[in-house]
């Protein structure tokens, strides 16, 4: 093997150590919808991009990284959507968003 060959191998090792030993850090949001019927989709919002999240029945726990998140929770008729914003994550925290309750 030539010198170039050797130096692209040893380049390669040391990137994929540093990627593997990165710290990843993870946050949860968390929280439980009612009633159940009236949810039509819950979404997560962030620097105006929006994420689909995933429900388990009416329990919402997601895992996402830091950052500022609004909750958006399009509901279906005759009830209203909710929004909850400004949900600061930082450092595996977690938040619990408690119950919610949509309105009619």
């Amino acid at each position: 093997m030539t010198k170039s060959t050797w130096v692209l191998l040893c380049t390669i090792a040391a990137v994929t150590t540093l990627e593997a030993s990165k710290k990843r850090t993870v946050c949860s949001i968390k929280g439980e919808i009612h009633p159940a019927k009236a949810i039509r989709q819950v979404w997560l919002i962030r620097n105006g991009d929006t994420i689909p999240a995933s429900l388990t029945g009416t329990r919402l726990n997601v895992e996402v990284k830091p950052g500022v998140y609004g909750v958006w929770i399009d509901a279906i008729a005759p009830y209203q959507d909710h929004l909850t914003a400004d949900i600061d994550l930082f450092d595996n925290n977690s938040m619990e968003l408690g119950n919610i309750e949509l309105l009619q």
